[in-house]
């Protein structure tokens, strides 16, 4: 039986060691971040007038690993795969198993296999597991940070949103929002005092946001004692700007894959943005093939300058390629959130690029 067959003896010994240096370099790079990140914690929290003392800020490191190490799991794969092979030509392991007469895609198919199976994980795994540490981490850097104007959740039931008024807090259920002209329809208003307690409810036609506060159009009062008032067009006051209402109540990274398709859903429903989400749900899903790439690309590069002697160059060019990567990737972003390309186009175009760059590569160094 062929040694490289997947789960051969060779393939198991290859695909051992390489995921170990990625783990490796995963595990340097993130103690890393997150030691910058705890010092940068330490002092926000030390420069924080309020009362936030039940913050801890190892607790706050720990919540925002998983969106650590989506940052850096491709400079992991990068760093760990020019170390691996470095290690290889030292030790003529790879020569050797190129000497059996394999072709390049066979000899590193451990390798790619590999890569492949790390991207699978994170998607599968650590992203849903991100995704719930999101929305604690972020909830506590909005109280770390005394930033409230977090004000609209969407669910099931419509959109919901909360306005602050002096003591007032007012809350307001609607079908759908109109983000041209900030109007919500079908309002179910609100009105609580002290906290929590009901002082009236309003149900209207719909409600705007202009210069001078909610417009509600054909409102019905009733109060806390049931009386019921047609009051017709009337302004609430509020602090609120219509900008407010273009932020959607949770990012995309505080949202499990499995649960962003049926959350793009509810906010087309609603009628709010959704171009962030579906940019965000492609990347994901085009993770573990930028992995591969990523591996490819290393690869070529390792072997080809180490068999030369220019070691000193491998460093610069793994800069190099990691900082091509991040640049055109943040493009396509950037494109994607300006509706230049669609959100498909910028979410898979920087894996598939560099996916096919490292095909590209490799086949020539298989003609070598």
């Amino acid at each position: 039986m062929n040694p490289f067959f997947i789960f051969g003896t060779l393939f198991r010994y290859f695909a051992f060691y390489y995921t170990r240096w990625i783990l490796l370099c995963l595990f340097g790079l993130t103690v890393i971040i997150s030691v910058i990140q705890s010092v940068e914690l330490m002092r926000q929290k030390s420069v924080n007038k309020s009362d936030v003392e039940e913050i801890s800020v190892s607790v706050l490191a720990m919540l925002n690993l998983p969106n650590i190490i989506e940052v850096i799991l491709p400079f992991a794969v990068l760093i760990g795969t020019m170390l691996c092979f470095h290690a290889w030509n030292k030790s003529n392991e790879f020569v050797v198993t190129r000497g059996f007469g394999q072709s390049i895609w066979v000899s590193l198919s451990p390798v790619l296999v590999s890569a492949l199976a790390i991207g699978v994980l994170f998607v599968m795994v650590i992203n849903p597991i991100g995704a719930v540490t999101s929305k604690r981490y972020n909830s506590q850097m909005a109280t770390l940070n005394d930033d409230i104007s977090n004000n609209l959740t969407i669910s099931e039931s419509g959109i919901w949103l909360r306005d602050m008024q002096d003591n007032v807090k007012i809350i307001i259920n609607g079908d759908a929002l109109d983000m041209k002209t900030a109007q919500i329809s079908n309002p179910t208003i609100y009105s609580f005092v002290n906290g929590f307690e009901l002082n009236w409810r309003v149900q209207a036609q719909s409600i705007q946001l202009t210069q001078m506060g909610w417009e509600v159009v054909d409102g019905i009062k009733w109060d806390s004692d049931g009386l019921q008032n047609e009051l017709g067009t009337f302004i609430i006051p509020t602090n609120l700007e219509a900008v407010d209402l273009t932020r959607s109540g949770q990012s995309p990274h505080s949202i499990s894959i499995y649960a962003l398709p049926h959350f793009i859903t509810v906010l087309e429903r609603a009628g709010l943005p959704t171009i962030n989400h579906e940019i965000h749900f492609n990347k994901i899903l085009a993770f573990p093939f930028l992995l591969v790439g990523i591996s490819m690309i290393a690869t070529r590069i390792t072997v080809r300058s180490i068999n030369r002697g220019r070691q000193m160059k491998l460093v610069i060019k793994g800069l190099g390629i990691a900082t091509c990567i991040f640049i055109f990737s943040y493009l396509m972003h950037v494109m994607g959130t300006s509706l230049t390309v669609p959100a498909l186009v910028a979410g898979w175009t920087p894996a598939i690029t560099v996916l096919l760059i490292g095909s590209i590569m490799l086949a020539r160094l298989d003609e070598n």
